[in-house]
């Protein structure tokens, strides 16, 4: 009787040993991924909460200047000097040191320009009333900006008149106009009452087919919605806003920039001089000086986060001299170079 020795299952190992460690690799690379996805995590964390701590510092110098340094036509004029009384009579020698100490003094720009500040951050700060004010826009300057939105003559009549419905009170319909029924069914329909944010300009009935949304996007900084402010300022206002605020053309505007970088304007009266601009605006509400509402912008292009909100000053009011609203944290890759020969953000001089 022949013996048969018994099959060896050696054959089968090898494949259970590679299916077993690709499992483990597998499992190795999951954990190393997840690893290195928690590490990301946690330094997008930590950059955004270093971000955040520096912005908010600058908030807060931001504040301090403005609440403690005197106003200037163009913005504030850090570390001058006290003006004279209004009874103090200065000798020669005490108006050259008073006009020595006042050209001495830092300026800090309200017009939207940039400072440098920290290790790689950018501010920028708006005086509100150099900015297009939805709330408080004047018929002609519509025109003008839905003109510069490249809003057809039809779509503007019909866009205005729609504006108009969705910011009054009543349900009566103007024109061309739009009210409840008019909107979408499940639609918000018209707010009664002024705008209260930009971008609610959007939900007014046939703007978002009516506006060229890449015009919208470059004139979004220069918009403003703040039913409470009528004041404009010609010292601060940017290019944009000079041509549909004034109605100046781009030439006149650049000439507006230029002239007052050297002297800003006293006077309406000066700008159409020195601009040749007929300055269709309403001389009730155009003024040369602040409204005291900053609009500012903390950038970094390390972290790319964006931190806005708007400072106003209220000096006359003893228990709140200022407040800060309309703060907001954003995230937003951006791709114009950084200004590096940007002034730096003013220091508090006391």
């Amino acid at each position: 009787m022949a013996f048969h020795a018994p099959r060896r299952s050696g054959g089968f190992v090898l494949p259970t040993v590679l299916v077993v460690t690709s499992v483990v690799t597998l499992i190795f690379l999951v954990a190393i991924t997840a690893l290195a996805s928690l590490q990301r995590e946690a330094g997008l964390a930590r950059a955004r909460v270093a971000f955040a701590q520096e912005a908010m510092t600058a908030e807060a110098r931001l504040t301090y200047l403005g609440a403690t340094e005197p106003m200037a036509p163009f913005g504030l004029l850090i570390d001058a000097p006290p003006p004279p009384g209004e009874y103090d009579s200065l000798n020669a020698a005490q108006q050259a040191a008073f006009t020595a100490s006042m050209a001495n003094a830092t300026q800090l720009h309200l017009d939207g320009r940039p400072y440098r500040y920290g290790e790689a951050g950018i501010v920028r700060m708006q005086d509100q009333a150099g900015m297009v004010n939805l709330s408080r826009i004047s018929p002609p300057a519509m025109g003008r900006l839905l003109a510069r939105l490249n809003v057809s003559g039809a779509n503007a009549r019909s866009l205005e008149a729609a504006l108009a419905d969705y910011a009054d009170r009543d349900d009566l319909r103007t024109a061309n106009g739009a009210e409840r029924s008019d909107y979408p069914s499940g639609g918000d329909g018209p707010a009664n009452r002024p705008l209260r944010l930009v971008d609610e300009f959007l939900n007014v009935l046939g703007a978002r087919e009516a506006v060229d949304m890449a015009a919208w996007r470059e004139m979004r900084p220069y918009l403003a919605a703040d039913v409470t402010s009528t004041q404009l300022n010609v010292n601060t206002a940017g290019l944009e806003a000079l041509q549909i605020l004034y109605g100046m053309t781009e030439a006149q505007a650049r000439t507006a920039i230029r002239v007052r970088q050297v002297q800003p304007f006293y006077s309406l009266e000066q700008v159409a001089a020195d601009t040749g601009a007929a300055l269709n605006t309403d001389p009730e509400i155009a003024s040369v000086y602040p409204s005291g509402r900053i609009i500012y912008t903390m950038e970094d292009s390390l972290s790319r986060w964006t931190y806005t909100g708007r400072l106003t000053l209220t000096p006359t009011n003893s228990e709140r001299p200022f407040w800060i609203d309309r703060t907001e944290f954003s995230e937003a890759r951006r791709t114009d170079p950084e200004p590096v020969n940007a002034p730096e953000f003013p220091a508090a001089p006391r």
